[in-house]
């Protein structure tokens, strides 16, 4: 990625969006192509690779473990409900702009975006039931194990290979595919009375659990504002010429699980709603066109299986 713009390539960029007219043929809301391919790495409980067409290219990994519950101590919360645990690293091959500490700040901005996005608790009490979730929809209370004692924690992790632009919109379609791809062994509790809880994970690759409420995790949407127009999956050269960026956290339902904005500039209220709007009706048809080829994908894999053939996921979409 150039560490600089000349006026003239900037003059060009900004007029052409304008004209609805990007630099690479595509119109203000178009993606590019993008791959998808899962169960890429061993000895992980899931994971997804996602890459953009231009450049980039991010490897997602979902590792449950088990862990001691972290309860606050004033409030008593988190007694009864596992974790999620987020980490994104920028490899320094992936831009100049990464070599060294180059990519510090970034790592830690994704970090603590997706970590927000994703791993924050919502309680949702009813007349009949009481159930812990996360921002990104997983029922953290289905990761509990013993109460008070011992949870899954799900560690998902975020290594960015190549840079194309739109780091984080592949991120998040990364994490929710992996998700999709993870097993959790199943555990048998035994009570052994006086508050005393023993426990067995079992060792059957075929008994596992899927990630409750995986449905439910949003993908990002991130809206580039360029002149006084926004475009979706940004270029490097594109994101030279933001002047405000909004990244938008958006479940299959259309509802809003976060935002957050970047860069120096300012954005009217009429274009924020307008923009806020615009990503979470892109969101649902991403994530619609995402869980089909997950779909397709496990399909697929099972009849490989059925077969004895090796497995080999590769499934495109969103031009």
């Amino acid at each position: 990625m150039p560490s600089l713009i000349s006026p003239a390539e900037r003059d060009y960029i900004l007029k052409g969006i304008e004209c609805n007219i990007r630099a690479d043929g595509r119109q203000r809301p178009d993606y590019r192509e993008i791959t998808l391919e899962t169960g890429v790495v061993s000895q992980t409980s899931g994971s997804a690779r996602v890459r953009i067409a231009g450049g980039t290219d991010v490897l997602v990994s979902v590792k449950a473990e088990i862990g001691p519950v972290q309860v606050d101590s004033e409030t008593g919360d988190g007694a009864d409900k596992g974790q999620i645990v987020c980490s994104v690293e920028c490899a320094p091959s992936a831009s100049q702009q990464f070599e060294g500490r180059g990519a510090d700040d970034l790592n830690n901005e994704l970090t603590q975006m997706m970590s927000r996005f994703l791993s924050q608790t919502t309680n949702t009490n009813t007349a009949t039931s009481r159930s812990t979730t996360s921002s990104g929809g997983i029922n953290l209370s289905k990761l509990c194990i013993i109460p008070g004692q011992q949870c899954w924690i799900l560690y998902i992790d975020a290594l960015v290979m190549d840079y194309g632009g739109n780091v984080m919109d592949a991120i998040f379609m990364g994490a929710r595919a992996a998700i999709f791809d993870t097993r959790i062994p199943k555990t048998e509790v035994q009570d052994l009375g006086d508050g005393q809880f023993e426990f067995e994970v079992l060792d059957d690759a075929e008994d596992t659990d899927i990630v409750d409420g995986r449905e439910d995790m949003p993908i990002c949407v991130t809206l580039n504002k360029i002149g006084a127009r926004h475009i979706v999956d940004a270029s490097p050269l594109e994101e030279l010429c933001t002047e405000a960026r909004l990244a938008i956290a958006v479940n299959r339902s259309g509802e809003l699980c976060g935002l957050q904005k970047g860069q120096d500039g300012g954005i009217e209220p009429s274009l924020l709603l307008e923009m806020i709007q615009f990503g979470k009706t892109t969101g649902q048809t991403l994530i619609k066109q995402l869980d089909a080829k997950i779909k397709n994908e496990a399909d697929a894999d099972l009849a490989r299986r059925q077969r004895g053939e090796p497995l080999h996921k590769l499934g495109f979409f969103a031009q």
